[in-house]
């Protein structure tokens, strides 16, 4: 039996208008290698980055993938980020960081970021089976997004990332208040509760690849 992976490829959204590249560069090093740190139980090949502004990773399973998500686009706050994540196989070993493999996942999750680049949204999943939870969650999510201010976007991911109403506040120098305040605006719970159910559409993306048949 083939294992499954889930692979992630991430993008800077309107890279070409960010004026000191030289940053944006330093600060993507600091998100990989946080990530790299952060969710070692989850992660089969390192998070790395290849060219331009994109990074990719190789994942296990879904598990804590939401907060792996959000803990990279809060830590680029505020650059905004695009994600296609692939579900499948390996054609060729398992490599230490995410170069030098191929296989469906990564030619699914390529699909997926391009189009997310399209469809202009934040996140698009790709599997052998279409699952339109996928999609709908895909668009749904973008057009809120848009709607929020960049500080609800800040909490939201400070959130969703696992960090505590008090902590978040104590680290923007807001009051307790002032974060719930942004998390009821944002409507943060349906939110988080619609992700759940998209998670649980990855596991069944995962259950679903002809390998594990």
């Amino acid at each position: 039996m083939t294992q499954t992976y889930l692979a992630i490829i991430g993008d800077v959204v309107g890279s070409k208008e960010v004026e000191d590249r030289r940053n944006l560069q330093q600060r993507l090093r600091v998100v990989v290698d946080r990530a790299n740190r952060l969710f070692t139980k989850t992660i089969a090949a390192g998070f790395v980055l290849t060219i331009g502004d994109e990074f990719q990773g190789l994942l296990s399973g879904v598990d804590g993938v939401d907060k792996l998500l959000a803990d990279i686009r809060a830590s680029v706050y505020p650059i905004e980020l695009r994600f296609g994540l692939g579900i499948g196989g390996l054609e060729t070993p398992l490599e230490m960081v995410a170069l030098g493999m191929d296989g469906p996942c990564f030619h699914r999750a390529r699909s997926a970021i391009e189009r997310a680049a399209t469809r202009e949204t934040l996140v698009e999943v790709e599997a052998a089976q279409a699952l339109p939870a996928f999609h709908i969650y895909s668009l749904l999510y973008a057009g809120l997004r848009e709607r929020w201010t960049s500080r609800q976007k800040q909490v939201f991911d400070l959130s969703m990332s696992g960090v505590a109403g008090k902590s978040i506040a104590l680290r923007l120098g807001v009051t307790a208040s002032a974060v719930s305040q942004h998390l009821r605006a944002a409507e943060a719970e349906r939110i988080i509760s619609a992700t759940q159910y998209w998670i649980e559409s990855l596991r069944i993306g995962f259950r679903m690849e002809p390998e594990n048949v």
